[in-house]
């Protein structure tokens, strides 16, 4: 490797919006995020109203669109 062309390497803390801090490795002193492994929903489990309002835009598009052959044959 080249010396002095790469960014120092050192202990960083991250800081998520839920209050949720912890330290790894970046080439930043301090990194501000928006989701972290306590509050994102994949590691959680909680997608409650996720799944009720998808199932609903599901049943609105069907019942809107029911009569709708879309020119298939009928067999």
């Amino acid at each position: 490797m080249k010396k002095g062309i790469h960014p120092e390497y050192n202990e960083s803390k991250i800081f998520c919006a839920c209050g949720n801090s912890f330290v790894t490795n970046s080439t930043q002193k301090e990194i501000r995020v928006g989701v972290c492994s306590v509050c994102h929903p994949f590691y959680t489990g909680k997608r409650g109203s996720r799944v009720v309002s998808e199932a609903g835009r599901l049943e609105k598009f069907q019942k809107k669109y029911a009569g709708v052959d879309y020119g298939q044959k009928n067999s």
